[in-house]
């Protein structure tokens, strides 16, 4: 479980920092402080479980064929960028805040590409990156739902522009696990299968679960979190964003369970 957690807590927090450049300056400095040190916290949370669990050594066995002190540094550095950066932005260092963003994303990227098993590795980074993007749109649009009453003269576009990239992602991200599931002889879709046929599996029952919750879920409230925004409700907005970011929390943490558990990639 402590590689779940570090795939989960990293991704989150590197989806919060990669949704950032996407917000407006007049967001405030305090809004992007604060998603950053959020977003720190969790990175170095997820670093720090895996440092405890594996030491310096890292997880060899959840990486198979890569090098866990190169996952292990990777990921440091983008911690230590993501700290920074949030530094930055409480100092009002301006020319350095886009370096330090970039850097962070980087050395984050490095660090997805390692934590991918060699066999398919390109598989995994492909859900690894929708995953990192659909938690980071989730989370930064119910944040940014509340700086509207921080911010009274916030554009509305701020929000509307955080929905589509969250409608987006979520597309996207379904897309990748339908290529998953539908490519050749997927053990999760056959454990699926078995489900939907009446007979116990485990495995199968995690799988559904993920593409309800994760999924299907998340779909379902699109269309009324853009009519709120459309309308300019900010706060029933973000009550919906809320649900929808328990959903995609849930569906993305049963994701990577399913990833070092099963070897599911979704």
């Amino acid at each position: 479980m402590t590689v779940v957690f570090f795939l989960f807590l990293f991704h989150l927090g590197l989806g919060v920092l990669a949704t950032l450049p996407f917000i407006p300056d007049r967001a405030s400095r305090s809004f992007f402080k604060f998603s950053s040190a959020a977003a720190a916290f969790t990175m170095a949370a997820g670093l720090g479980l895996l440092l405890r669990r594996y030491g310096l050594a890292g997880p060899e066995s959840a990486t198979a064929g890569t090098a866990p002190s190169g996952l292990l540094a990777a990921a440091a550095a983008s911690v230590a960028c993501a700290v920074v950066y949030n530094r930055a932005w409480h100092f009002s260092w301006k020319r350095l805040q886009g370096v330090l963003l970039a850097g962070a994303l980087v050395f984050g990227a490095i660090a997805v590409a390692l934590s991918a098993p060699p066999a398919d590795r390109w598989l995994s980074c492909l859900t690894d990156l929708t995953s990192i993007l659909l938690l980071g749109a989730a989370t930064s649009a119910m944040v940014l739902g509340h700086w509207y009453l921080v911010v009274l003269d916030l554009p509305i576009t701020a929000l509307r522009r955080l929905t589509v990239l969250l409608a987006a992602t979520l597309v996207l991200r379904t897309a990748v696990v339908g290529l998953v599931l539908a490519g050749p002889v997927h053990a999760g879709l056959a454990d699926a299968r078995a489900v939907a046929a009446g007979l116990w599996s485990p495995d199968g029952v995690f799988v559904w679960m993920r593409l309800l919750f994760g999924l299907a879920g998340p779909l379902s409230l699109l269309w009324f979190v853009w009519k709120t925004v459309e309308i300019r409700s900010t706060q029933s907005a973000t009550g919906i964003l809320y649900v929808q970011l328990f959903l995609v929390l849930a569906g993305e943490l049963l994701a990577k369970y399913l990833r070092v558990a099963a070897g599911f990639p979704l």
